[in-house]
């Protein structure tokens, strides 16, 4: 488990930007973090177990990991400064939540708010295709994801002579 002495040795932490630098190694300077998933988190990994930098922030800041959900007050994931961190509870992050997605009747777009998003599940991946303005777009997109998919398939299962 990670402890704040450990992450103090290997990350610095700007409570001000929300920022997490590397102290060591190559990459040393640079800032730590890649996007986990479209909803905008930030993960890291630190001695081979991956940790979401709003709670290494928490960690930083409290010397221990929330029993809670700690929730981004202004809804951006990616901004982890400390003055937008809180703790939460289930309840409380129910109440900040994104509407959920509105099927529109066409498989693999749904409507989240006036826009239309589109994913394409293959056999090996389900791909978010992005967010557009009409449902007429994410139609159009759907269908030509669809074309390439199909012609990555069929490219796979030819014979080689």
């Amino acid at each position: 488990m990670l402890t704040q002495k450990r992450l103090h040795d290997v990350l610095h932490y700007d409570p001000k930007t929300g920022i997490f630098t590397w102290r060591r190694g190559k990459r040393k300077g640079k800032p730590a973090g890649v996007v986990h998933d479209a909803r905008g988190f930030l993960k890291v990994q630190i001695d081979n177990e991956r940790h979401f930098l709003h709670r290494l922030a928490w960690l930083w800041m409290t010397g221990m990991m929330s029993r809670w959900r700690i929730e981004h007050i202004n809804g951006d994931h990616g901004d982890n400064r400390w003055a937008n961190l809180r703790q939460g509870d289930r309840l409380q992050n129910g109440a900040d939540r994104a509407p959920l997605p509105v099927p529109t009747g066409v498989q693999g777009i749904w409507q989240v708010n006036d826009r239309y998003e589109a994913l394409i599940a293959t056999d090996t991946v389900t791909r978010n295709l992005g967010s557009f303005a009409t449902l007429e777009e994410a139609r159009e997109a759907l269908a030509q994801a669809a074309i390439a998919a199909r012609k990555r398939q069929r490219k796979r299962l030819r014979p080689t002579a």
